[in-house]
């Protein structure tokens, strides 16, 4: 897929951005592979809040944490454990999972073969 943005004849900024994400920004946080799409965007361009594209390999977990920011996963494909202060449900399918600031948190792949990926974004 090729890159494209279209230009606003009013104004300086892209208006729409078409872009392939780059899998090689992707970087080893929180015990897994993260895209923080921001960093496809342009700078002048970048919204208040993050985002970013998370695989978790088959058995294996994002480490437990929590931070100041409310955060919202939304859950791309496959099937696995959610976890938020100690509490586990079971998860698979298209599903939405918030958290609080400072909730401790995690996602689990439960498959053995296929990774697990979701669409983190966070806010103060």
């Amino acid at each position: 897929m090729e890159s494209s943005t279209v230009i606003d004849s009013q104004a300086s900024l892209p208006f729409m951005m078409v872009k392939e994400l780059d899998r090689s920004l992707m970087r080893h946080e929180y015990g897994v592979m993260v895209c923080r799409l921001m960093e496809h965007i342009p700078s002048e361009s970048v919204p208040g809040f993050g985002a970013s594209v998370v695989e978790v390999p088959p058995h294996d977990a994002v480490t437990l944490h929590s931070h100041h920011e409310h955060e919202m996963w939304v859950l791309i494909s496959g099937a696995g454990t959610f976890e938020v202060d100690g509490r586990r449900t079971a998860v698979s399918g298209t599903t939405l999972f918030y958290m609080k600031p400072h909730q401790l948190h995690s996602l689990s792949n439960d498959d053995a073969h296929a990774p697990l990926k979701f669409l983190s974004m966070w806010w103060d």
